[in-house]
């Protein structure tokens, strides 16, 4: 039994929102405020419906009070879903009686199937809840608001003073709308929800203090430790089964959430100086030393992990009896990375054996966590503030990668993502905005550039990823025409011969002509109003060559630039003869013997064409010195990037920076801020 579709109105973030669901592990991933933690409370509030306040309903409806709640008061709507699949034969399988009052009139007959031999229901309940106002005190609401509300925050102290007394949740079959009992409805899952903010004494710690007190001021204390001797003896017997189970299956597991690495065990027990508040207890053992501590005085790291794992495990000793969701908010807190993703693989590899007994939701930002989970697990959450009215938009991948139209691309896109969607390139899952960019030279310098050009690198979470080569498609793929909408700026070479099998320099046309087939084939792919593709528009090929072209502007730039990717030698000739090509021509005999063939390239390349046109020579002349930049610099891009992101002269004296942006960088970035 699982939850496969909630739907939540006027909710926190969430106005009219539907989101559909796994059987097993649900990787929730989004940037700040996009709803995350509201849908995980949203899930929770089926087994746990109180805490509702003032401040949960949407902010945006609650702003049109005066249009929608002046004849009505505000509700919150949260239907659930749920899925389960029983077979005929089965006579243990007592849960369609918790869903029976949940079903539909025909639910059975409609969804009778015979399979392999045997007949099988894959069934459908809905739960409906709603908290509201009492009908009894609409009046009162209604009268109130219109005599007290002169304002919003006036108004927000009315619904304050309703909502504390008169509101209420009530429960009904969202099939039929036959009202349901509370009991009924929250007692269909048991929700176990693991929040962010936690530490090692866990959510019992203020019973536990009030239960500690009572026995230590208690004239009884003697008959009290008898009666815990006792009642320790008859639960060793009663749960030593399940304890030793459970110890044996921590022990054959504990590599496989990093646990050894810590010399640290996990062992199940009870004893006999149990409090009355916690019978149950979590050792752990320093397996060096081989003493054992209780968990709280383990480190936060390990003790989340251990909880984590424990809550995992529980469900292999009562299997199929209970139906059981675990939410987890960020469960990467306090947890080392390596343990992050360790743990989320193991949860994945028990996922895709169909063998986690449980739902699973997880909200997180950490991209260990996504580069493991794998993309069938995973859906993207943003607050979508353009829309009217505003709210969260969700996107399954698995949904996402489906090939609706009979083509390969989709399939190829998410074949190649599973493999490369690794923890740097999963970070655009997170980020409002993302940057695709070939190589290591342009994702090292993008900051820089952005930095030039005005533009808030952190306050707008921008994601620079490198693809490491053309493949732009596949991870365009993920965003393409989905319901997130994130803008995505590709920025490519346009890649073309630039001197040919002969050595001879193409003509000026080819550097503005059509679009190379790999850019032209995204333009037709992607036809999406959040993506924009930017390439080379000085007459450049590469990155490389075009950032060289345009900081020509500048001599003392341009010269700092192209020796940086200059052998000692070529560095040499450079300075008796600058970016001067006719003295290169003259004196290339002086050339070192080892670069003189390529330099001897391109020169010739130039003779070539500098008599076709005498308007073009000059241009012909940068291009020149823009190929023969790439060229030595094609073998260690990275390192050419890092030595001009350090070097001290192509930076002003008030920190900013000499080098100019190229041409088709600035407007791809200027898009991105629109």
């Amino acid at each position: 039994m699982y939850i496969n579709k909630i739907h939540i109105q006027n909710y926190r973030n969430f106005n009219d929102f539907t989101m559909q669901f796994h059987k097993g592990l649900n990787v929730i991933v989004g940037s700040n405020n996009s709803g995350k933690t509201g849908l995980l409370y949203a899930i929770n509030l089926l087994s746990n419906p109180a805490g509702i306040s003032v401040d949960d309903f949407n902010k945006n409806n609650l702003l049109k009070y005066p249009k929608l709640y002046t004849d009505a008061a505000p509700s919150i709507i949260i239907e659930y879903n749920i899925s389960h699949r029983i077979y005929e034969d089965d006579t243990t399988d007592e849960s369609i009686i918790r869903l029976l009052p949940f079903l539909g009139i025909k639910e059975f007959d409609e969804n009778r199937q015979q399979k392999n031999g045997s007949v099988e229901y894959n069934i459908s309940a809905q739960i409906k809840a709603v908290y509201s106002l009492d009908n009894k005190f609409l009046e009162e609401y209604k009268k109130a608001v219109k005599n007290e509300s002169t304002d919003f925050n006036s108004y927000l102290t009315v619904l304050n003073r309703f909502v504390e007394n008169h509101y209420s949740w009530g429960y009904s079959n969202g099939i039929s709308s036959t009202k349901a009992e509370q009991k009924a409805a929250t007692e269909v899952f048991d929700i176990r929800f693991i929040g962010a903010e936690r530490t090692s004494e866990g959510v019992r710690k203020e019973t536990k203090r009030e239960i500690a007190a009572f026995t230590k001021d208690s004239d009884n204390a003697a008959k009290i430790d008898k009666f815990k001797n006792d009642v320790s003896s008859e639960l060793k017997k009663i749960l030593s089964p399940s304890l030793t189970k459970l110890s044996s299956l921590f022990e054959n597991e504990k590599n496989v959430i990093g646990l050894e690495k810590g010399n640290v065990s996990i062992s199940s027990a009870i004893h006999a100086d149990f409090s009355l508040a916690d019978t149950y207890t979590t050792e752990v053992k320093d397996t060096k030393a081989g003493y054992t501590m209780p968990l709280q005085h383990n480190g936060l790291g390990y003790n989340n992990l251990i909880n984590i794992y424990m809550l995992i495990k529980l469900t292999e000793v009562q299997k199929g009896r209970d139906f059981r969701i675990l939410c987890l908010e960020e469960p990467e807190a306090h947890l080392h990375p390596a343990m992050q993703y360790k743990l989320f693989k193991y949860l994945r590899d028990l996922d895709q054996a169909n063998d986690l007994n449980q739902q699973i939701f997880v909200t997180t930002h950490s991209s260990n966590i996504s580069a493991v989970a794998g993309i069938d697990n995973i859906f993207m959450l943003s607050y979508n503030r353009e829309r009217d009215p505003e709210d969260c938009c969700q996107q399954s991948l698995f949904e996402q990668f489906k090939d609706q139209d009979d083509t390969t691309c989709k399939a190829e896109a998410k074949a190649h993502l599973t493999k490369f969607l690794d923890v740097t390139r999963s970070d655009m899952l997170f980020a409002d905005k993302v940057i695709l960019v070939e190589g290591i030279a342009e994702k090292l310098l993008m900051p820089l550039f952005m930095e030039i050009c005005g533009c808030p690198y952190e306050d707008e979470h921008i994601s620079i990823v490198e693809i490491g080569g053309k493949h732009f498609n596949y991870f365009v793929e993920l965003f393409n025409n989905n319901a997130v909408k994130k803008k995505i700026l590709c920025i490519t070479d346009n890649d073309f011969m630039w001197i040919n099998k002969q050595g001879h320099l193409s003509k000026m046309s080819k550097y503005w002509g059509k679009p190379v087939p790999h850019i032209e084939k995204m333009r037709q792919r992607f036809r999406i109003d959040n993506f924009c593709i930017c390439t080379q528009s000085l007459g450049g090929r590469t990155f490389e060559d075009e950032f060289l072209l345009e900081n020509m502007k500048n001599h003392d730039v341009a010269e700092t630039i192209f020796k940086k990717a200059l052998s000692k030698t070529i560095a040499e000739y450079y300075d008796k003869y600058g970016f001067n090509i006719f003295s290169w021509i003259d004196h290339k005999k002086e050339i070192d013997k080892r670069s003189a063939d390529t330099i001897n390239k391109f020169l010739n390349a130039f003779l070539f064409r500098r008599d076709k046109k005498a308007s073009h020579v000059p241009f012909y002349n940068k291009l020149i010195f823009a190929e023969m930049f790439l060229h030595y610099a094609r073998n260690k891009k990275g390192d050419v990037a890092l030595e001009l992101l350090t070097d001290e002269s192509l930076f002003n004296t008030d920190g900013t920076s000499k080098l100019i942006v190229p041409k088709y960088i600035q407007e791809g970035l200027e898009w991105l801020l629109k």
